[in-house]
């Protein structure tokens, strides 16, 4: 669950930069914006993570298949 609470601190993070960042009369629409786009883009890079994690390992047992 590391990498949930991980996702969760970069949304709330990104959430903030966009309430200081927008206009006076959008702040609420800049903190949400900014909350959805550091979510996604944290979730992002850890699947990009996740998969070559995966294909090393794949990578690893199809070589001692191979060769051991």
């Amino acid at each position: 669950m590391n990498w949930l609470i991980v996702i969760i601190i970069v949304a709330v993070i990104g959430g903030i930069i966009g309430f200081f960042v927008s206009n006076d009369g959008e702040r609420k629409e800049g903190a949400a914006a900014g909350c959805l786009t550091g979510g996604i883009g944290c979730g992002y890079i850890v699947v990009y993570i996740g998969l070559g994690l995966l294909s090393l390992y794949l990578l690893f047992k199809l070589g001692s298949w191979l060769f051991g």
